[in-house]
Order: structure tokens, then C-alpha cells, then sequence
């Protein structure tokens, strides 16, 4: 923050060239109203139907029902805030809907921009939420909306700062395209490699299948059980002591110790709790005592069998107990295929490809989420200035 900046008592240090204005003197308020439920519907007559918080995505709605008769309306671009139980959410409308009664509508003025009052009712929603009142479930009523407290920077400069977050955003979500696309790829992935083994999908005609209780394989791949390839082990009680190894739950990693249980690669499979879960380890770990852990009796490819586990998921339900639990005879008699061991290996390595992508792209998405996250805080604040370095695109950014 430069030495020209001013202290207000409600919002702290801010640029002196910024007003702190009521939020109704920059934007219309429409508060919302539920239509008789009889007009609601699911066959997408009348327009689009908001009721609240459940019917929002990250920054926009999602539509479930219609409404036919519809009492109170927002506008496309209209910030949509959830004003009863949770309070303080927001989303922007991507066109003409119905709004119920826990909703608001905020429909930006002439001195403001409607990105930019989003994002800071975004950053602003926990003292929102804070502004709620009630016994059964917390609301804040229109009063409160109209009157609530906003940094207001010259219009040039909030249209900079809504394309700087709005540009972070795309990329979050550009990035979660790419993690989805990733994922589908990786299922029909392992549907082939599972099917035909490594080759081509050209190839995939040419390669004799065999029918077995598992479905097609290759007819050279044989069928085994899990019990015959490992020796199925109960975990232990966590130690108590600290250390750099993992130790897992049913659940995956929840301590570190100091001596592993485990030294070789190994499959820890959820006994107790999140029944059949299988978490894969290429080193030394201690299973706890709510799973098993499997040690092989011949030279396997560890993550090839992780893979099939992952493609037919184990289940505890057949215990028929009150919560799932995995017995030690259906696991040692759980059916898997075992190709030559160079074909675990290549299977193995595409699909490791393929989760080495997955991976990157998380970080780069959780990155990309802190960037968001401090960027809202210093540009809400104006610890960074962005007029003009940013030039917002002319036309309304979609």
C-alpha cells in the first residue's frame, strides 16, 4: 500500500482514490420470492429456478428445475447471493431467472461493474455470513444487503481487476477440463489394456480373447487368485512414537513412525471403515490395524495389480455387519488376471503415464487456486494496484 492511502474503520487501509460506498447507492437489490410450488417443474418450461446455495457451481448455477410463473427475476449478469442458510454465497447468472425467497439479486449501476462486485462479495463472505441473524438458521434481510460496506475504485480500475481474477479463474478452470479429460482417458485406458492387453487400439481385433469369469482376456493371460500370487497380511497397532514413515489407515496416510511395518512394495487394502480401498506403495510403509497388506510370492508387477483393483473395486458389503467390513478369505479369493510379467510392466507404465499427467495438472490447479485466493485478497484490499497495466477486453467477458 503507497502513502496515499486512507484508513476507514469498517474496511481498513485502502488507496485514496477509492470511495466506500453502500452497496445499494452502486447496484439494484431484488430480493427473492418462491412462486407456488405448483409452478415449479422439470421439463424446462418458464425459465430457469434458483432457490439457493445447493443450486451453485464455482461461479455459476446450475439449472435443476423451471419455473412457469415466476414472482421475482434476475437479469443475465445479475449477482445471485444466498442470503438464508448458508449465507454469504455468490454466483453470477448467465441469463434471465427465477429467484426464491434465498436468493438475492444484485444487478450492478452505471459506477460499477458487475465482475467486479462479485468477486468482492466473494472475498467478502465470510463477514456476510457474520451478518446473519435467526435462532433456526442464520438470514440477512434486505436492509442489511443494501447497507453493507464496499471499496469502491474508480470503474476503469474495477474492470482491470475483475479481468485479472476472471482470467485466473479460466485458467482453473481450462485446468480441471484438462483433469477431467484425463481421468475419462485413463478409464477407457484401462478398459482396453485390461481387454486386449498392450497394443493398439488397431491391433485390438487381431489379439485371440478367451473367455473368463473376470471377462474377455487374451488367451494367453491366465486367471489367479489374489491369495495365490501374495500372502495376505493383517496391519498393526500404530505405534507411538514419530518418524518419516507413512502409516496407513483404511482411509490412506494419517501419522508417520519410525520403523515400517512393510519394506517391500506392497498393496494396503482398507479392512475396517472405508472397506476395500486399495492404497499403493512402492516404499516402506505400516499398515495399521483396520487393513490387510499383501506380500508376494512371486515376482509381480505392483502397480499392475493396483490398477485392476482400481478397475474392479473390492467391497466390504457382503459382511452384512453393521459397518463394511473386507474378510481375508474374499480377498485371498478375489480373481485377478496375470499376464507375462512384461505386460504387467507396460500396462503398469501407460496407465502411470497417464496418472503422472492427472497429478501435474492438480498441482498445477491447486496452484493456480492459491494464486487465486491471494490475488482476491490484494486486490480487494488495493495492496496491489492493476489500473493501468491491465487492459480489459472492451466487450463483457463471458
Amino acid at each position: 500500500m503507497s502513502e496515499n492511502a486512507h484508513e476507514h474503520p469498517d474496511l481498513g487501509p485502502l488507496p485514496e482514490d477509492w470511495q466506500v460506498v453502500r452497496l445499494g447507492e452502486v447496484a439494484q437489490i431484488e430480493m427473492g420470492q418462491s412462486p407456488p410450488s405448483i409452478t415449479y417443474n422439470s421439463e424446462g418450461i418458464g425459465l430457469p429456478f434458483f432457490q439457493g446455495k445447493a443450486d451453485f457451481g464455482d461461479i455459476y448455477p446450475t439449472t435443476r428445475k423451471w419455473c412457469s410463473s415466476p414472482n421475482k427475476i434476475a437479469e443475465k449478469d445479475d449477482i445471485l447471493l444466498s442470503v438464508r442458510a448458508p449465507i454469504g454465497d455468490v454466483n453470477i447468472a448467465t441469463q434471465r431467472c427465477c429467484i426464491g425467497r434465498g436468493l438475492t439479486a444484485i444487478r450492478a449501476g452505471a459506477k460499477s461493474d458487475s465482475k467486479y462486485l462479485f468477486y468482492h462479495l466473494l472475498f467478502s463472505q465470510e463477514l456476510l455470513e457474520s451478518k446473519g441473524t435467526g435462532t433456526t438458521f442464520k438470514q440477512i434481510n434486505k436492509e442489511t444487503v443494501t447497507h453493507f460496506l464496499i471499496p469502491l475504485p474508480p470503474l476503469a480500475e474495477q474492470r482491470a481487476i475483475a479481468h485479472v481474477l476472471t482470467s485466473i479463474q479460466r485458467a482453473i478452470e481450462a485446468t480441471e477440463q484438462v483433469i477431467a479429460a484425463a481421468r475419462e482417458l485413463k478409464k477407457a485406458l484401462m478398459r482396453h489394456l485390461f481387454t486386449y492387453g498392450p497394443v493398439p487400439p488397431a491391433e485390438a481385433e487381431s489379439v485371440p480373447l478367451q473367455e473368463t469369469e473376470i471377462g474377455p482376456l487374451p488367451v494367453h493371460w491366465r486367471v489367479v487368485r489374489l491369495g495365490e500370487i501374495s500372502e495376505v497380511k493383517y496391519g498393526k497397532a500404530n505405534p507411538n512414537d514419530s518418524g518419516s514413515i507413512p502409516i496407513v489407515g483404511s482411509g490412506g496416510i494419517f501419522a508417520n513412525t519410525s520403523t515400517p511395518l512393510v519394506t517391500h512394495p506392497t498393496l494396503v487394502i482398507g479392512r475396517k471403515g472405508t472397506a476395500g480401498k486399495v492404497w499403493l506403495f512402492l516404499s516402506p510403509c505400516y499398515p495399521s490395524d483396520t487393513t490387510f497388506y499383501l506380500h508376494w510370492k512371486k515376482e509381480i508387477d505392483v502397480s499392475f495389480v493396483f490398477y485392476f483393483l482400481n478397475l474392479r473395486p473390492l467391497s466390504g458389503e457382503h459382511a452384512k455387519t453393521t459397518l463394511p467390513s473386507l474378510q481375508k478369505p474374499y480377498l485371498e479369493n478375489t480373481s485377478v488376471p496375470l499376464p507375462p510379467l512384461p505386460e504387467q510392466r507396460a500396462i503398469a507404465e501407460m496407465l502411470g503415464a497417464v496418472d503422472e499427467k492427472i497429478q501435474a495438472e492438480e498441482r498445477r490447479k491447486a496452484a493456480l487456486q492459491s494464486l487465486f485466493r491471494s490475488m482476491l485478497h490484494y486486490l480487494m484490499t488495493g495492496k496491489v494496484r492493476v489500473a493501468g497495466l491491465v487492459t480489459p477486453p472492451t466487450q463483457p467477458e463471458e
